[in-house]
């Protein structure tokens, strides 16, 4: 489906759920009902007194029980509060949780990579683009409901989110070595009817035109045991990123002449494009739920579409020639740049907000999720059933013009008009079966066991194509026949069978210990293949293919067990006591990089094993009567074998190898208060250290020294925010609220040459609403100073300056909210 077809569809469900919204308002009998409801939602949460804190009730356990009284670092975030704060999605949820860090700038980079860091437990290049995923299981595990599948879902009619820090291997698998993120939507509910619309329209700054945004939701009774719920929703983001010059491109993408009668020594022709980041998402999602006396199943399906035309980047300021296309940028070219004049047509300084690109990189991601989760009351125990299947799908083109002739423009003859697009198309798709047996919370003793198995199957295929490139070199008289410049082609197939159990003994009234296990067998077996034409037979394996073909790969099988020791103190009714020793893995692989030939790699690069972290944390919360919450945690992590995802000293192929220790260190708080009746304030704060313990050397290249901190986590973040609530004239409520959230410096890189050293940033939004009944508006502004915040970039060494992408985030946008409750 196109995307144009894609955004029609799209606006055609929304259309479609508010023309029945719009119906279900024609009822005026039910909309008086409507008003007394309009604060109620299925949110779970403890009934509070008026003008004190409400307790969070989360599953995190696998039962139910506050975030209080649950003793492991955890943060749970409602829905209500998402709304308040304005979080929509995961690029905003970071500035609420502390230790939660999220190195994605916008809809684009949260597609096949998982950009979520916890604790600092990562060594990998922030700069990498979600269309490019890695072969490396991401250290943060993000389940939809109670599907394991990272998604950078559109948070609307949520009903919590749980971030579980630490490792999570006894209930939420191996793969989760840093912590977990759990994303739950609100149900269906056979008690009432109720639908909800909300929507806003907003202006961002060196944008050329407006953002807006429209959800709803259906809830409808069937009968007094069913319900069906429909939530659909459409965004649109303007873009605010202008490329200056763009190559100007023939009807087969090739690049325009700027004097057609010499085809080896012309420059190409430049044109120029606003706005070239404009994204969009929309999603629909349908939900049944049939409960009866000990019984209940939930059908849930959830389709989301992503479109974007390109990155929220820019290659601010550039620098000054000659550059990588000058002459004397490329001493390694030979017969060297054929046209002194690129610098000229093509400047090589830009502005802020302004992109070095010479092509347009269009991104489309379709994500498909479908569960049935059944549980039966057996009563000395509830038995769970989730059954899931997900599919994940995008298309995508970057532009690595500047990577390859910074590194690469020797093979090209200094071809003067290099333009190269990586065409990605990614696969990933998984069904999943989880039972597990639940004790009821009474006497001393509760447990919980379970079996999980997953299927998993991904593939990427990655084309590099210099357009015009097979044309030019027929020109020299040197024929290539293709303008194929590398393709990339991995296939992974993995299956997880596990078993798992947990169980609490209660010494006394206040103390428990907890130990857990996850056995666990693990099969994958990945291959992979590399097509290099321009180097042919001496860059393939065999020494004979035309083609420069390479690869490789293994079948891995590892049966190993995870295990968890807690144990906590109630030290008074309001004030709990941990301590947590926790164990995660993440699965090995094989690299399939050539090791022979003019390009290939030490023999080390060929395999990469399995990684592990012992986590050791300590913590406290609780609450000072019913106006002020707080929590705190210390942590201590071992990393073993840690995985890093790096490139080949030559040709620069995708590997990953392994180092030796690293270790990350530190704290989490967080508090929220009742100030007076009227005014919350909530305030986090995080502390981390996280370095390598020794040096990462591969095939006698460094990619990392002892003492290196890690890359893509700053040493403190923190926020502050602040909410006000008073009923004022004719029954008008006024909202005030207001949060900042600061992030200091951090590193991009473990590798010097590549490394960039961020500064730190902070972002100030603020909003005014009114509501009265199930009606409320509100004005906001997001970035109020308008924080250039940078979240990633790339360095100069490795890439022209014309590719040096600054990830940012988003300027200083105004607009206006608005929802009606029915």
């Amino acid at each position: 489906m196109t995307s144009r077809a894609h955004r029609r569809f799209g606006a055609i469900s929304t259309l479609a759920l508010l023309a029945a919204v719009d119906l279900a308002m024609a009822h005026p009998a039910r909309a008086a009902d409507a008003a007394a409801d309009a604060a109620s939602s299925t949110e779970s949460s403890t009934v509070a007194a008026a003008g004190t804190l409400s307790e969070v009730v989360v599953t995190a356990a696998r039962r139910q029980q506050t975030a209080l009284s649950t003793p492991i670092s955890i943060s749970a975030v409602t829905g209500n509060d998402l709304e308040k704060a304005g979080v929509k999605d995961f690029r905003d949820l970071s500035r609420t949780v502390p230790g939660l860090v999220y190195n994605g700038g916008s809809i684009r980079s949260g597609g096949a990579t998982n950009n979520f860091v916890l604790h600092g437990l990562n060594l990998d290049d922030v700069s990498n683009s979600g269309d490019q995923p890695l072969p490396t299981v991401a250290p943060v595990s993000v389940y939809v409901d109670e599907t394991p599948s990272f998604v950078n879902l559109k948070l609307a009619d949520v009903q919590r989110v749980e971030v579980l820090r630490g490792p999570q291997g006894t209930l939420y698998g191996v793969a989760s070595i840093a912590g977990t993120v759990r994303v739950l939507f609100n149900q269906p509910d056979p008690s009432k009817f109720s639908a909800e619309l909300s929507g806003e329209v907003s202006d961002t700054k060196h944008a050329s035109g407006p953002n807006y945004s429209l959800d709803g939701v259906i809830n409808a009774p069937l009968n007094a045991d069913t319900a069906f719920r429909l939530a659909a929703g459409y965004e649109f983001d303007n873009g605010f990123i202008n490329a200056p010059h763009l190559f100007q491109l023939d009807a087969n993408g090739a690049p325009v002449l700027a004097n057609p009668a010499d085809p080896i020594h012309s420059l190409p022709v430049s044109t120029s494009k606003k706005d070239i980041d404009d994204a969009s998402v929309w999603y629909v999602r349908p939900m049944l739920k049939y409960e009866h006396d000990k019984f209940s199943v939930l059908f849930t399906y959830q389709h989301q579409h992503e479109h974007a035309d390109g990155d929220d980047v820019d290659s601010y300021p550039g620098g000054p020639a000659p550059t990588a296309y000058s002459s004397t940028g490329d001493p390694n070219s030979s017969p060297g740049f054929q046209n002194d004049g690129f610098d000229a047509a093509f400047p090589s300084t830009f502005r802020q907000y302004e992109s070095g690109q010479f092509l347009l990189t269009p991104y489309n991601r379709d994500v498909d999720l479908a569960s049935v989760e059944a549980s039966y009351d057996l009563g000395f125990a509830t038995l769970t059933s989730v059954t899931s299947w997900y599919q994940n799908t995008s298309q995508a083109t970057s532009d690595s013009s500047g990577f390859y002739q910074a590194s690469l423009g020797f093979l090209y003859e200094g071809y003067p008009r290099l333009m190269l697009a990586s065409h990605r198309h990614y696969t990933d798709h998984a069904a999943i079966e989880e039972v597990r047996l639940v004790s009821k919370s009474s006497g001393r003793l509760n447990w919980s066991v379970g079996a999980f198995y997953m299927n998993q199957t991904n593939h990427l295929l990655q084309d590099d194509v210099i357009p015009g490139f097979a044309d030019y070199s027929a020109a020299l008289g040197v024929p290539t026949g293709t303008d194929l410049a590398y393709q990339y082609d991995r296939h992974i197939h993995f299956e997880d069978l596990a078993f798992f159990g947990e169980a609490t003994y209660h010494v006394t009234p206040k103390w428990q210990v907890t130990g857990g296990v996850r056995v666990y067998r693990q099969d994958l077996d990945l291959n992979s293949t590399i097509e290099l034409p321009i180097c042919g037979v001496f860059c393939s394996n065999d020494g004979v293919n035309p083609l420069g073909l390479s690869g490789g790969g293994s079948r891995e099988i590892v049966t190993k067990a995870l295990f968890k020791a807690n144990t906590s103190y109630q030290i008074t009714d309001s004030l709990l006591a941990f301590a947590t020793y926790s164990q995660g893995e993440r699965r090995g692989g094989a690299n399939g990089v050539p090791t022979q030939g003019i390009l290939g790699a030490s023999p080390e690069f060929l395999f990469f094993k399995p990684d592990t972290v012992d986590n050791y944390e300590v913590g406290l919360k609780g609450r000072l009567g019913g106006r002020f919450q707080f929590s705190g945690a210390f942590y201590w992590i071992e990393w073993h074998d840690p995985q890093v995802n790096v490139s080949t000293p030559v040709g620069a192929f995708p590997a990953v190898v392994n180092g030796d220790r690293a270790r990350s260190r530190g704290v989490d708080l967080e508090a929220k208060a009742q100030v007076t009746d009227d005014i919350v304030l909530s305030a986090t704060y995080s502390y981390n250290k996280a370095e390598l313990l020794d040096a990462i050397v591969v095939g006698g290249v460094s990619y990392g020294a002892a003492g290196t901190r890690l890359p893509g986590t700053p040493a403190n973040t923190l926020s502050f925010g602040a909410d006000y609530e008073h009923p004022v004239l004719n029954g008008l409520t006024l909202t005030l609220h207001g949060d900042v959230s600061y992030r200091s410096g951090m590193t991009t890189s473990l590798t010097p040459s590549i490394n960039t050293n961020l500064p730190g940033f902070a972002i100030l939004n603020a909003s005014i609403g009114v509501s009265k009944g199930p009606m409320r508006v509100s004005l906001f502004a997001n970035n109020i100073t308008n924080e250039r915040g940078v979240l990633s970039s790339n360095n100069v060494a490795s890439y022209d300056v014309r590719a040096i992408d600054n990830r940012l985030s988003r300027p200083l946008t105004v607009g206006l909210r608005f929802g009606y409750k029915y």
